[in-house]
């Protein structure tokens, strides 16, 4: 049987706080929910701003961002290739 293939999403706003950690963890939810979650590399920019976490809780998602670097052009090449 085949190798699945691995896809990688980068979500990215401009404070890369709120929307990008928000998209992050919806998406995760929705892969893992699935059962593919082990073909995705899924990132966003930053940890998420308190408010955003609240927002997932209410909405029953949880997320264990950890605290990244600001982007860099080095992230798109990563999820580019």
């Amino acid at each position: 049987m085949a190798e699945p293939v691995t896809k990688s999403v980068l979500f990215v706003c401009l404070g890369n706080i709120c929307r990008s950690p928000i998209s992050e963890a919806v998406f995760r939810k929705l892969v893992t929910d699935q059962n593919i979650s082990e073909n995705w590399v899924i990132d966003s920019g930053a940890s998420p701003d308190p408010r955003a976490v609240s927002c997932l809780r209410n909405h029953g998602i949880h997320t264990t961002h950890k605290s990244f670097a600001p982007l860099i052009l080095l992230n798109f090449v990563e999820f580019t290739s």
